[in-house]
């Protein structure tokens, strides 16, 4: 199923992204939920608590949607736009950590689900069981630890759920691993104990299967990767429980504490210091940096088809060794014929890069290059461009696609590189990825030209991205009431998606096209009139 495009999401403060990223998981939800905020308090110091008011008062905030068959719209808190699953982990995480969480925002969220007759029974039932439990002074002495023989009945229990599945005897590690706490003391032991934690963590999530990794990944509820700070995804994905794993930490080098190189005898991850990672990655670059350099740099003999056997170290590099290697090898310098060299030799590479390490390669290789464009791209960029996005588009999309639609200023040929590789190279989960990063940005007459590519492309759009497409376009028509980019776009999507314009959207769009200037609007009023 295709996630929903929630462009508000960049408007919470890190924590609370990292935070629903990990709720949006899966049913292993709230448990990573309950892993990040102790990482929160780890990472933040002693005191530090989780802003629950923030979160709070964003999640509160009350949102434009489109609902129904007829697409009418409505406003609602951004509560109950999140996806059911995350809504669920989130009221279950509320009751397991209520002791610290302030009894005001609490008030709100469940308010917040009151105003919806048709919220999820489960959500709802959860949250009666919030308005049951006493708070402050009041509440009442937590409750005895398990004795002795439950908790061996519990351990029965979960050896037999496990006995059967490798992975059932992963996510259920903890029970064989220590004993049991109190069920009163769970929020406190699960926000300040973060060594025991993080120790029970499981590491054969490490040794999954490179595609099914990706495949995961590329899932993710929300948002749009290349649309957080390097330092979100790294945080989060540790805590999935067998659900996503630590693959994208890519987009920050301390993704490498997630790397093999750094796990001690039992497979469990540690931590390693600055200077033990820099001596890491010399020993590295010693072993394996001056042969690659070699082979990059020497004559090219063009009978020569198969890759060098050093390349497959790549396959096995931690993201640290390989941001390493690349900046040994000058890859965001060196000649263009050289980086098409590499990229011919990526493509033959097998087994595939994860997205860890393909993340990284896009920046190294293309990010600084494409920035800096002021003229049409040479025949060997586009060549390694379209060469490297013909196998790797997702991480190409999120990291590259993503830099450029943000970056400020007109950047004409940047633009125009980006409509390019979306009409002739990107597959079609792609060009929706692509149409879905600008929605979640300011429309501007930069951004035009991309949305008309996407839509030239006449695949088939998700409702939910479309109900976003003509919304965009209806609110931010007055911004363009003399831009003839806007009026080609519209007229665009009217004809191309004919079947996919709902009576709710023509009149939405004749509304909002009333501030153009005469000759824009007779002309776009007549493309709405053949639409019906």
């Amino acid at each position: 199923m295709e996630p929903p495009s929630l462009p508000w999401l960049q408007s919470f403060d890190k924590p609370s992204r990292l935070l629903l990223h990990a709720l949006a998981s899966g049913s292993s939800g709230t448990l990573a939920a309950l892993r990040m905020l102790q990482r929160v308090q780890v990472h933040e110091g002693p005191g530090q608590a989780f802003p629950w008011q923030a979160f709070t008062a964003a999640l509160c905030a009350e949102e434009p949607t489109l609902e129904g068959p007829e697409g009418a719209l409505a406003v609602k808190p951004r509560l109950l736009l999140l996806p059911v699953v995350c809504q669920r982990n989130l009221f279950s995480l509320l009751l397991v950590v209520q002791a610290v969480v302030p009894g005001r925002c609490l008030s709100r969220l469940l308010q917040a689900v009151e105003q919806d007759s048709h919220v999820d029974p489960w959500v709802r039932t959860l949250g009666d069981l919030l308005r049951q439990e006493p708070r402050g002074e009041e509440r009442f002495p937590p409750p005895a630890p398990l004795s002795s023989t439950c908790r061996q009945q519990l351990r029965c229990l979960c050896q037999k759920i496990a006995q059967n599945k490798p992975e059932g005897r992963r996510k259920l590690n903890w029970c064989f691993n220590r004993q049991l706490s109190a069920a009163g003391d769970m929020a406190d032991s699960v926000l300040q104990d973060g060594k025991r934690k993080k120790a029970s963590e499981e590491s054969l999530e490490l040794d999954e299967e490179r595609e099914g990794k990706r495949l995961l990944l590329e899932q993710a509820v929300f948002d749009p990767p290349g649309t957080q700070e390097g330092g979100d995804t790294v945080e989060v994905e540790e805590e999935m429980p067998g659900e996503i794993s630590g693959d994208r930490s890519a987009q920050s080098p301390a993704g490498a504490a997630l790397e093999s190189s750094q796990q001690d005898v039992a497979g469990e991850p540690r931590k390693m210091s600055q200077a033990e990672l820099a001596a890491e990655v010399q020993s590295f670059l010693q072993v394996h940096g001056q042969r690659l350099k070699m082979l990059l740099q020497k004559e090219s003999n063009h009978s020569e088809l198969s890759i060098p056997p050093e390349l497959h170290v790549l396959n096995n590099s931690s993201p640290a060794q390989l941001e390493g290697l690349c900046s040994f090898l000058q890859l965001s310098t060196c000649p263009e014929h050289l980086l098409v060299r590499f990229c011919s030799w990526l493509l033959a590479l097998t087994p595939d890069l994860s997205y860890t390490s393909a993340a990284i390669l896009t920046e190294q290789l293309f990010l600084r290059r494409v920035l800096s464009l002021t003229q049409p791209p040479s025949r060997h960029l586009m060549a390694a461009l379209t060469s490297f996005c013909s196998k790797y588009s997702q991480p190409f999309c999120r990291v590259l696609v993503a830099a450029v639609l943000r970056e400020p200023g007109e950047g004409t040929e940047q633009t125009k590189l980006v409509c390019e590789l979306v009409e002739e190279c990107l597959e079609p989960d792609c060009v929706r990825l692509v149409l879905s990063q600008v929605l979640e940005l300011p429309l501007s007459e930069k951004l035009l030209p991309v949305v008309q590519a996407v839509l030239g492309r006449q695949e088939v759009l998700p409702a939910e991205l479309f109900d976003l497409l003509v919304l965009t376009l209806c609110r931010q028509a007055p911004a363009f009431a003399t831009s003839l980019n806007y009026a080609k776009l519209v007229t665009a999507m009217l004809t191309m998606y004919q079947s996919q314009v709902t009576p709710a959207h023509r009149s939405r769009l004749a509304a909002a096209l009333d501030s153009s200037n005469a000759a824009l609007k007779k002309s776009l009023q007549a493309v709405l009139e053949g639409a019906r």
